[in-house]
């Protein structure tokens, strides 16, 4: 059996509307039938047994056609190097070789040919002698885990959120030397992202207009980075900042960021935000 709708269907505990849902059946997923009842099938798919109502799956011939629209074709390599070209014939140039095992997916066959659909719509070829041709069936997933696949996704949306290139801010050396100075003094003892967290609030200041706008003004600036007030960060330059320190400081210089446009950070479970190491940026 498989599911013929064009996102998802839910995959029920018993057959009925009524029934808790347990998983979500998806366009291009097939499944065991167990048993059928009153309009409704009960399916094994992936990690999901449950009931599906008879109106969004498909079934014997109907599945087969709805396996060619929604199903990826796949086509695994039975020849030590197959010929991939750049035209379905023989006299075609040869633009690359693939290794026995490897799959790739392929289109329609026509004439001993199979299709090679790139995203940008070019095409190649391969011989259909050379391989063995499968569906690649999805399989349904739980509830738990697509609440697990969404978080992931919104982890990563939020991580590519603070780590996006905020722009390159021309500096000096003694810039780039001053500020490593200060990251050591308030993380060097933290890890590499820790420090380059630290470099990143610096330069959003400077970047802010509510601040001074340059990295020396908004380090000396009153009230703000304690070990500049109290000689540390002149004691570190005087001694030479360490090589994490500088290659943070140069990091944020250019544009690098782990907590976004953050100009603030505190010891960590003081405030909400992006907690790194010992700190917490907001």
């Amino acid at each position: 059996v498989m599911a013929e709708v064009d996102e998802s269907v839910s995959i029920r505990e018993e057959a009925s509307t009524d029934a808790a849902v347990v998983g979500k059946f998806f366009k291009g997923d097939a499944g065991n039938i167990i048993d059928q009842a009153d309009g409704w099938t009960e399916i094994q798919s992936g990690d999901v047994t449950g009931w599906v109502s008879d109106e969004y799956l498909a079934f014997g011939e109907e599945a087969a056609e709805r396996a060619s629209e929604d199903v990826p074709k796949v086509a695994t390599v039975v020849a030590d190097a197959l010929k991939v070209r750049d035209e379905a014939s023989t006299d075609a140039p040869v633009i690359d070789l693939i290794g026995r095992g490897e799959k790739i997916e392929v289109g329609e066959e026509e004439d001993g040919w199979l299709q090679i659909i790139y995203s940008d719509g070019e095409m190649d070829y391969i011989s259909a002698e050379y391989v063995e041709v499968s569906y690649e069936y999805g399989q349904a997933k739980t509830m738990e885990e697509i609440a697990a696949e969404e978080a992931a996704k919104k982890a990563e949306e939020e991580k590519a959120k603070r780590t996006k290139n905020l722009g390159a801010i021309s500096a000096s050396t003694d810039e780039v030397t001053l500020l490593a100075a200060l990251i050591q003094a308030e993380s060097g003892n933290q890890p590499y992202e820790g420090q380059l967290a630290v470099g990143a609030v610096v330069m959003n200041r400077v970047r802010s207009g509510g601040y001074p706008s340059s990295i020396q003004g908004v380090i000396a600036q009153p009230g703000q980075f304690g070990p500049a007030a109290t000689g540390r960060v002149a004691s570190i330059l005087a001694a030479g900042p360490k090589a994490s320190c500088m290659q943070a400081a140069q990091a944020a210089i250019n544009g690098e960021t782990v907590v976004g446009s953050a100009t603030h950070f505190k010891r960590a479970g003081s405030t909400d935000g992006i907690v790194i190491g010992a700190h917490v940026f907001y």
